[in-house]
């Protein structure tokens, strides 16, 4: 996972789909992506932006994608 601050949304929910539901499952500061709307708006979005809008430090929203990330790869092993 090569992401920062700059990374659009878009390219990460791309790569891996299913965070669309699993982000506000697991984080409710993130419940802005949990409907359709939100869910647009935030695919325009880059981690900063989303970082901003949720409240989560940069660092920390990017620690938690990788996690989840790391986490969905060894339970799809």
């Amino acid at each position: 996972m090569n992401y920062d601050e700059k990374t659009k949304l878009s390219k990460i929910l791309d790569e891996h789909p299913w965070l669309e539901k699993e982000l506000p499952r697991r984080y409710p500061d993130l419940k802005a992506m949990d409907n359709v709307a939100g869910r647009f708006m935030l695919r325009r979005m880059t981690v900063k932006d989303a970082s901003k809008l949720s409240g989560i430090p940069v660092e920390k929203l990017l620690k938690m994608l990788g996690d989840l990330i790391a986490e969905h790869e060894k339970n799809a092993v």
